[in-house]
């Protein structure tokens, strides 16, 4: 896996983590442990929280490109 994908599973690992207390985004081959029943509240938290990582990361990156004045 190069840099860039290392960079955005692991960010994806901390909010699962984080809103959904799943420790590990790595499948294991057993039901029991891959597949999770979680509130529509948290999912909605962890697809917010993936959401507003994905503004940050694109606002970021236009600035280092020059795309955008960033202030």
């Amino acid at each position: 896996m190069n840099t860039v994908n290392d960079e955005r599973l692991e960010l994806l690992q901390s909010i699962a983590c984080e809103t959904l207390g799943i420790s590990s985004l790595e499948a294991t081959g057993k039901p029991t442990a891959d597949f999770r029943v979680i509130s529509i509240e948290n999912l909605a938290r962890a697809l917010e929280a993936a959401y507003d990582a994905g503004l940050l990361v694109g606002a970021r990156t236009m600035c280092e490109t020059g795309e955008a004045r960033c202030n």
